[in-house]
């Protein structure tokens, strides 16, 4: 139960304050839709189907039912979810409020824990965004101080299970944060013998639960809902939990997710402050707010991509607020008369720091469109529907802003190349490009990166004809920023499209001649006939020009053999096991100028 109700002069500044926070929640509004699942809510509101990810499985039923609403009064269907968000963003300071005073903690305290809150970086920024994220993190806080609040309250604890239900239609997976409030709440009921009431929340839980992911298989098909949630389940056990091949460590997982967006000196304050609340803070709050949100925590570390931890630590982060308020009330306690000045300027001074180190990080997604949008949209004005439409697998972008094109998802830029309509047709795909008449659409690396899943900030579109396929002796791209290059080992093959009129070829590469030494020459072979040879004397560079009489009825295949290459684990100081031998920047596949 809380404390002492508040004077009407608190409640007076809570209000105030919910009114003055709820207005910052306009400042990071994003223009389009940045990330994968954004798109898909977006695909949801026209063409609700789990089974072909509009949205991800397992449906998040009613996030889409409030934005088909709001989409009767947006003009978009980025808008209308945005809508939802914001509305949830603008609960956030009232509601950890809320839970703080569950928490017992005394006024002073929980404006701090809620204000701080309400201003850590990712729950400020994905307030902005068409994520269901933010809906599901607010409503998983207010099932927690409603089952905290309930007491012996039948009808408490009845609202606390609708509101359960609630959060489980929007994010089943944020379950973890209600265990421990449930069980509270249920057991004091329990003990005194009152079933009804635990029976009716319950029956209200399931029902509810039932109808809404009822509803979604319905409307996707019983069948196919199950194979999609089937699928889905593997997919995200193989590619984002502990069996995951390439996961980072346990322990550089735990790192991430406690500085889950890169503050710097602000994040590491909210480690002191959440340390002196372990060391110093009451016992019985700090258990209660472990045991609320480290499930969650524990969770993600085996379960969560780290790469995503901004987004989904916003299902945790609410205790490194209230452990932090804990903290300075702890050492404001030291010197009881200064114990709400002390309070004042730790938390002006953090809340100060994180406004300011976060605020640069909203003007490129508030100012601009995200690249895979500005590069569908180049498409839909510059590309007539009879063309066809490739994509390396980002499918949802080129879907939803090209709904009238043919599309087809290709894994093999070979098979690609093999099919008659590559001739006149476009590719879309994500990352910096070097190929030959790609059109590159860039974001800085700047502030945002911290914050959102580091992916995205560059896209490309490309004729599907002048595209290659880096086969056998090449490495995977690399790239810093919009500069990118891919390494190939002493033997590799390249695949370019077929042609009926001669070509000129031109490659512009680096040999690593500091580590191997001595010059190297480079044989270059087209469909099995010689082109020329080039002897590299220097490092940088590089650049050959061939004019070739290509195969017009499938692709052509060009070879590239180099003398000598290294391997920079036996140089030492490296784990890179790769042979390393040319490294191309960049290539041109044209109609030859021929005089």
């Amino acid at each position: 139960m809380t404390g002492e109700p508040l004077s009407r002069n608190e409640r007076t500044a809570v209000a105030g304050l919910t009114l003055l926070v709820g207005l910052t929640r306009f400042i990071p509004l994003s223009r389009g839709p940045w990330d994968w699942d954004e798109v898909l809510f977006c695909l949801s509101l026209g063409d609700y189907n789990v089974a072909v990810h509009q949205p991800h499985p397992l449906g998040f039923p009613l996030f889409v039912l409030l934005g088909k609403f709001f989409r009767l009064f947006v003009s978009s269907d980025f808008g209308a979810l945005q809508t939802v968000n914001i509305l949830a963003s603008i609960a956030v300071f009232p509601v950890l409020f809320w839970l703080a005073r569950a928490l017992r903690m005394d006024f002073v305290t929980s404006l701090g824990a809620a204000l701080l809150f309400a201003f850590l970086p990712n729950v400020w920024f994905y307030g902005g965004t068409a994520f269901s994220d933010p809906l599901g993190m607010v409503l998983f806080l207010a099932v927690a101080a409603a089952y905290l609040t309930a007491g012996s309250d039948a009808r408490r604890y009845l609202a606390a299970s609708l509101l359960l239900a609630a959060a489980l239609l929007v994010r089943p997976q944020n379950l973890f944060v209600a265990i421990f409030p449930w069980t509270i709440a249920t057991v004091r009921l329990l003990r005194e013998r009152r079933f009804r009431p635990v029976a009716g929340g319950t029956l209200i839980v399931v029902l509810l639960v039932a109808a809404g992911y009822g509803a979604a298989a319905w409307a996707t098909g019983f069948d196919a809902y199950y194979h999609a949630v089937i699928g889905h389940t593997s997919y995200v056990r193989h590619a984002d939990s502990i069996e995951a091949a390439y996961r980072p460590p346990l322990w550089e997982v735990a790192r991430i997710q406690l500085d889950p967006y890169e503050a710097g000196k602000a994040s590491l304050l909210i480690d002191v402050l959440m340390l002196a609340a372990l060391i110093r803070g009451r016992r019985k709050t700090v258990a209660e707010i472990l045991l609320i949100f480290a499930p969650f925590f524990l969770f993600a570390i085996f379960a969560v991509n780290p790469g995503g931890s901004s987004r989904f630590s916003l299902n945790y982060v609410a205790a490194f607020a209230l452990l932090a308020a804990e903290g300075t009330d702890a050492l404001g306690r030291i010197w009881r008369r200064g114990r709400i000045a002390i309070h004042a300027v730790v938390m002006t001074l953090l809340i100060g720091r994180l406004v300011t180190w976060i605020l640069p990080a909203f003007a490129t997604p508030r100012a601009t469109l995200p690249p895979p949008v500005s590069a569908a949209l180049w498409l839909r004005a510059h590309v007539p529907e009879t063309s066809t439409i490739f994509n390396d697998g980002s499918w949802p972008w080129p879907r939803y802003y090209l709904p009238h094109h043919k599309q087809v998802v290709v894994s093999d830029i070979g098979d690609m190349l093999q099919r008659p309509d590559s001739a006149g047709g476009w590719f879309f795909g994500m990352g910096a490009s070097t190929t030959d008449g790609a059109i590159l659409f860039l974001r800085p690396r700047n502030r945002t990166w911290n914050v959102v899943t580091q992916r995205n900030f560059e896209s490309f579109v490309a004729p599907a004809g002048q595209m290659v396929e880096f086969g056998n002796g090449w490495h995977g791209p690399e790239q810093n920023g919009a500069d990118s290059w891919r390494w190939a080992g002493s033997h590799s093959w390249t695949t370019f499209g077929p042609a009926r009129e001669p070509r000129e070829l031109r490659l512009r590469f680096d040999v690593p001649l500091d580590a191997i030494k001595h010059p190297v020459t480079v044989r270059f072979l087209m469909n099995g006939a010689p082109l020329g040879t080039f002897v590299a004397t220097r490092q940088e560079g590089n650049e050959v020009r061939f004019v070739v009489s290509p195969r017009a009825d499938r692709p052509n295949v060009l070879e590239i053999a180099v003398s000598d290459a290294f391997v920079p684990a036996r140089l030492g100081g490296s784990d890179d096991h790769r042979e390393l031998a040319l490294m191309l920047h960049s290539w041109t596949w044209r109609p030859a100028a021929i005089k």
